[in-house]
């Protein structure tokens, strides 16, 4: 699996048997192809134990193969193979789990493509499993909600019990989140457990617990959260299900930490982490060290989760675990922040966020982005904040998110009167008034700030307002950096609920007659 022969650089039978007895054991790094299922690393590593009481059992080893992604060719050797419906299906599960989410849903949708052709409806369900998945770890429950829905008719059409259960599973879990319909969400998850039983599958078993588990800390019945998640880390336990034990152990870090138990939720959250860095489980870790810093919060104890974060971030980095890595730099980014080491600070956050650009995490590069940009203006360095506040616009304008898109835009222009650079702050002032105008939002904080404008030191060559289509605005193009932009183009009052009126050659005065709305950007 390496493409190594065992001992190959050893000929002599003697000399194995040397090495076998020294316990030298063949390794790992970030380029070789068993990088992609460190979770099948894992299992060998505990095959390979000198103690047979430590060794994986029958069991275990069969739970572990069954569960994981099949190994598929390296991206190298891909393009070399038949595009066949499997195989694509497969790549999408190992991207998925490596967390390459828009990779592996690109692949899962050709697959879905072929399996239709074929009228595969086997293949179409399962491939419609996957995509739930998908997308509920994409936060696109609606998404989620619909094909786990599709693939729940399918399953029970092709009489199916396990591939309905999984379906009803993913279903309620996107319920859960969509809806906040804890009834129907709950009916599903009992009746996928209770398909699980029957079945005698541990695997089900564990990952309804776990979300039951949770469901119920979130309607404050914690003492019964304890239970199911405590019998969720047994059931996963002893199938060697590690990763359903790190899921388990993660959510019963969370419930100990609502009760205030902070030594026993650092405990099971520190569990979690050296399970999850084991198996290459990357969103499994960002979360669990997420919570441990949350923990050590609490508890005012932020030098551990440091020396934690530290560790994972060269974990992560020996094995190439890039979006394991580049989340480790954000939560030490964010503790050495609340320690007051800035300069730090903002190296490993501007690290993590080129990490997470470089494999198109591009939500959690802006919110990183967006760390940043606060972390220089409470530095004082504002012109050091704008490169990152325009990642952000860019993010949020290629994901066509308006509303984040103005709340940017308007960002933007605050860092600029603080520059003082009055004629491009009232460009982003009026770009985001642009964009609020067109999708109905409000844009008082917008007229606030332009109107607060100090108009005679602005720059203007124009006497008499213009009228312009909105779609020509020069204000909504957030590119522009020149600091002496001069082009004043009043919106047609025709157009506009607002009027504008020149009142002198050396300044302007802009009069608009509005009804405030009350609305809220959605920063983040």
């Amino acid at each position: 699996m390496t493409g190594d022969l065992p001992y190959q650089e050893t000929s002599a039978d003697y000399a194995i048997m040397a090495k076998i007895f020294e316990s030298t054991l063949p390794q790992v790094d970030g380029t070789a192809r068993l990088s992609d299922c460190l979770q099948v690393w894992d299992l060998m590593q505990r095959c390979w134990k000198v103690n047979p009481q430590e060794r994986p059992t029958a069991e275990m080893c069969k739970t572990t193969i069954t569960y994981l992604p099949r190994c598929t060719p390296t991206s190298a050797n891909a393009d070399h193979q038949i595009r066949r419906a499997e195989l694509l299906e497969n790549l999408g599960d190992l991207e998925i789990w490596k967390g390459n989410l828009i990779k592996g849903s690109a692949h899962l949708d050709e697959a879905l493509s072929l399996y239709e052709q074929e009228a595969d409806s086997r293949g179409i369900a399962s491939v419609l499993r996957k995509q739930a998945v998908a997308a509920y770890r994409k936060n696109e429950d609606s998404k989620a909600r619909d094909k786990a829905t599709a693939a729940l008719e399918l399953f029970r059409s092709l009489k199916d019990p396990l591939g309905t259960a999984d379906a009803s599973f993913w279903l309620g879990c996107s319920i859960l989140v969509l809806d906040s319909d804890d009834q129907e969400a709950s009916r599903n998850l009992h009746q996928s457990l209770e398909t699980y039983r029957a079945h005698e599958y541990d695997i089900g078993i564990a990952h309804c617990l776990e979300r039951i588990g949770t469901l119920q800390c979130m309607n404050d019945q914690e003492e019964k959260a304890l239970l199911t998640l405590n019998e969720s880390v047994a059931v996963a336990s002893r199938s060697g299900n590690r990763l359903g034990v790190a899921r388990a152990l993660r959510s019963l870090a969370t419930t100990h930490y609502v009760l205030d138990n902070f030594v026993e939720a650092a405990a099971a959250c520190m569990e979690a982490i050296q399970i999850a860095w084991s198996i290459g489980w990357e969103g499994g870790l960002a979360s669990a060290l997420w919570r441990l810093l949350d923990i050590k919060r609490r508890s005012g104890d932020l030098h551990e989760a440091e020396e934690v974060v530290r560790e994972s971030i060269s974990i992560t980095r020996q094995r190439g675990l890039r979006f394991g890595q580049a989340s480790s730099l954000w939560v030490l980014g964010e503790i050495l922040t609340e320690r007051s080491n800035f300069d730090e600070a903002t190296g490993a956050l501007e690290e993590s966020c080129r990490l997470f650009q470089d494999i198109s995490r591009l939500n959690d590069s802006k919110r990183v982005a967006s760390d940043i940009a606060a972390l220089k203006r409470k530095q004082g360095d504002w012109n050091g904040a704008l490169p990152w506040i325009d990642h952000m616009i860019a993010v949020y304008r290629s994901g066509k998110d308006y509303r984040g898109l103005a709340a940017r835009l308007l960002r933007k222009g605050g860092f600029l009167v603080e520059l003082q650079r009055h004629d491009e702050a009232a460009l982003y002032f009026e770009a985001s008034i642009a964009i609020s105008l067109e999708n109905d939002f409000s844009w008082d904080e917008e007229l606030e700030k332009l109107c607060a404008l100090p108009k005679t030191v602005m720059k203007w060559e124009r006497r008499l307002p213009l009228s312009c289509d909105l779609n020509k605005l020069q204000r909504r193009r957030p590119q522009l950096v020149t600091a002496s932009l001069k082009l004043p183009i009043p919106l047609d009052p025709g157009n506009l609920d607002r009027s504008i009126s020149a009142t002198s050659a050396s300044k302007r005065s802009i009069h608009f007659n509005f009804s405030p709305r009350q609305s809220s950007h959605d920063i983040e």
